[in-house]
């Protein structure tokens, strides 16, 4: 067994004691700056000074406050909203949902949040100098100008315009109040004719020009921003420029208005609804007359065509009538035309044929008239006393002859004497009647 020497332990023992010392003078001497903070150090000495880098700074025993260089406020109505996550309670602060009155005296709280960035250097050190630390500086600076904000955004706007399509303009007013001032505003009355022109009344018959309802004078409140001489609206003091900060991001996330309104929006919700089922029914009505208006003027027309059709039909067969009679009446036209023309041409033709006949016969009157003049016309005379005799001999021959013949005396004559005598007078007579000169001349 050992001997137990307290010399040993006592050399342990002071040797952890000074390791201890130096651990505390360390820790004493020398801070540490992590990224994205900044620490603002006062040392035993009263000197003040702020360090950036990331890193082992000394302090000399004095106190020493890291501050983020951005910070994030958000205010919720319900902390179960928010998402799951580490809140350090310096870079990220949560809080109680700011309450607001809207214009017109609606209340109501409002989610929001911002993001800001810290000034270094020293406006970061008169920044610190004046909080002393992250907490007050959120406490006494963020909350009451974001809180402030909100308020001069919301008496900008009635709650009925905010639920009724303005929230966009409301989220827009906030984040530019929050960069560039709030702006200055005042109250004002005006006088409005509260009338709504009737687009179209319960009386479809009436159709849209109904005149007015709803009419009378009312007076309401709004505000006006305050126009300077630069004609700009007036805005207060930026606090966040006083200080050096910048702003980052600005959103409102959501706004809960008071039970009352809640109630109001959901009689109104509720009246638009009777309202657009009344105005649908009525709807309804005026397509169903519409459509027994349209089956109507539809029969009607239907009619109308079967009718104008058969006028068509018989107008059109009365003038396919009256062109036939009118076309045969220009054919038989045409054809008497063609036939006067032919009857014409036959007339010409035959008056030409008259004529060269009739030149013919008076050439050939004139040949004989020039012949017959020639000789005195003895070829024909001679010709007529050839044919006499032969008439004269052919009834003669066909005389009829006694069969007894009964003579008076030696100085009778013969039948065939008689003739003869006869047909030597009747030449005769010929030839004197024809003037015909029998002798020779010599």
């Amino acid at each position: 067994m050992s001997e137990f020497k307290p010399a040993s332990v006592l050399k342990y023992v002071a040797i952890a004691a000074a390791m201890l010392m130096m651990y505390v003078l360390f820790r004493g001497a020398v801070v540490w700056n992590d990224a994205g903070y900044q620490t603002h150090i006062r040392t035993i000495f009263g000197q003040e000074r702020v360090v950036s880098e990331t890193g082992y700074a000394f302090r000399w025993f004095g106190p020493a406050t890291a501050w983020p260089r951005e910070m994030t406020v958000q205010s919720v109505a319900d902390i179960r909203s928010l998402p799951k996550g580490d809140f350090d309670g310096i870079g990220s602060s949560v809080i109680p949902a700011f309450p607001i009155t809207f214009l017109g005296g609606v209340t109501g709280t409002v989610d929001s949040n911002i993001r800001i960035i810290l000034p270094n250097g020293d406006q970061f050190l008169q920044l610190a100098k004046s909080y002393r630390n992250p907490e007050n500086f959120v406490v006494q600076s963020v909350i009451p100008i974001v809180k402030n904000t909100l308020q001069s955004t919301a008496q900008m706007m009635s709650a009925d315009d905010y639920f009724g399509g303005g929230r966009s303009e409301f989220a827009r007013s906030f984040a530019d109040q929050m960069a560039e001032g709030i702006f200055l505003v005042r109250p004002v009355e005006k006088q409005i004719h509260n009338t709504r022109m009737a687009a179209q009344g319960a009386v479809a018959q009436d159709g849209k020009d109904q005149g007015e309802f709803g009419g009378g004078q009312s007076t309401i409140i709004v505000t006006e921003k305050v126009i300077g001489k630069d004609g700009l609206p007036v805005r207060l003091e930026r606090q966040f420029g006083k200080l050096g900060i910048l702003l980052a991001d600005a959103n409102v996330l959501n706004i809960d208005p008071n039970e009352q309104f809640k109630k109001r929006m959901v009689d109104v919700q509720t009246s638009q609804a009777q309202l657009m089922v009344a105005r649908q029914g009525r709807q309804t009505a005026d397509e169903q007359k519409k459509l027994v208006t349209a089956k109507g003027e539809m029969e009607v027309e239907e009619k109308r065509q079967i009718t104008l059709r058969d006028q068509v039909e018989k107008t059109t067969n009365a003038e396919t009538a009256k062109r036939l009679v009118i076309i045969e009446a220009e054919r038989e036209q045409q054809k008497a035309e063609i036939e006067r023309k032919t009857a014409q041409v036959q007339f010409e033709k035959a008056q030409i044929d008259a004529q060269t006949t009739k030149a013919l016969a008076d050439a050939e009157a004139y040949k004989k008239r020039v012949v017959i003049q020639a000789n005195g016309a003895l070829e024909q005379k001679l010709a007529a006393i050839i044919q006499i005799n032969k008439d004269w001999a052919a009834a003669a021959q066909n005389a009829p002859v006694p069969g007894v013949v009964m003579g008076g005396g030696s100085g009778s004559v013969s039948r065939q004497a008689d003739i003869g005598s006869l047909m030597e007078i009747m030449a005769a007579k010929a030839a004197k009647d024809l003037q015909l000169d029998m002798q020779v001349k010599q």
